[in-house]
């Protein structure tokens, strides 16, 4: 068992802290309209070229776009990051105190996630993310998992390998947090559904958890595992 597993509960009621329902309902609501636009401009625009080459851009680009094209309010805002190296662009969610990146992630063969201890699985993952969002992984990047001032979330909307025909809508939507290193796991990865239990059991009404408690509980979860990965 990974060890950050009794901080998932907690981590789940702090992300809807900070990220009220509506906001999620409307980031999700976006991604799928994304997700019909560049499928359709695919569609329309490349009749021999395969779509593995500007599929995974088309569709990455199209949702940055969406995200920021999203109202902000004292709470929430999205702005238009540049990647490092220069060449790319993303958009950064800020929720409270939450930081939240979105990449689009090209279904494979690969079987199903599994818990952070599987190293080889949590490799494949992390080398695909790397892929589409280079200046996140690199070392002039903000940290991902627990920071000193916010919690870095992914939003990965998954899509059919770009060999198949229908890229119109996600096939899931997965919400992770990794850890400090995001090569070694994550505190949280799950379909995106499952987070919707946590606004249920009060609305927007949750309690209250203090984000230092939360991320020294994370980084201690990260120093077991990673104690006990180094006696298997």
């Amino acid at each position: 068992m990974n060890q950050a597993e009794p901080n998932k509960e907690e981590l789940c009621r702090f992300i809807c802290q900070e990220l009220p329902s509506h906001r999620l309902q409307q980031m999700l609501e976006s991604i799928e309209v994304a997700f019909q636009k560049s499928d359709s401009h695919l569609k329309e625009t490349y009749k021999h070229v395969p779509l593995a080459g500007p599929g995974p851009q088309s569709h990455h680009f199209t949702v940055q776009e969406a995200l920021l094209s999203l109202p902000k309010d004292e709470n929430f805002e999205v702005s238009n990051q540049v990647t490092k190296p220069a060449g790319g662009h993303y958009a950064l969610v800020r929720a409270g105190i939450m930081q939240i990146t979105t990449s689009v992630i090209t279904m494979g063969r690969t079987p199903p996630i599994r818990d952070a201890r599987f190293r080889r699985l949590l490799g494949l993952i992390n080398k695909r993310l790397e892929r589409q969002q280079p200046d996140l992984f690199g070392i002039s990047a903000s940290p991902l998992g627990p920071s000193q001032d916010a919690l870095h979330a992914l939003l990965l909307p998954h899509t059919t390998k770009w060999s198949e025909s229908d890229h119109s809508s996600p096939i899931g939507v997965t919400i992770a947090v990794p850890y400090s290193d995001p090569r070694a796991g994550f505190h949280l990865y799950m379909d995106v559904g499952q987070l919707w239990q946590y606004y249920s059991e009060a609305g927007d009404e949750v309690e209250d958890i203090a984000y230092p408690t939360l991320r020294d509980r994370m980084r201690r979860a990260e120093n077991r595992d990673q104690i006990e990965g180094g006696n298997e």
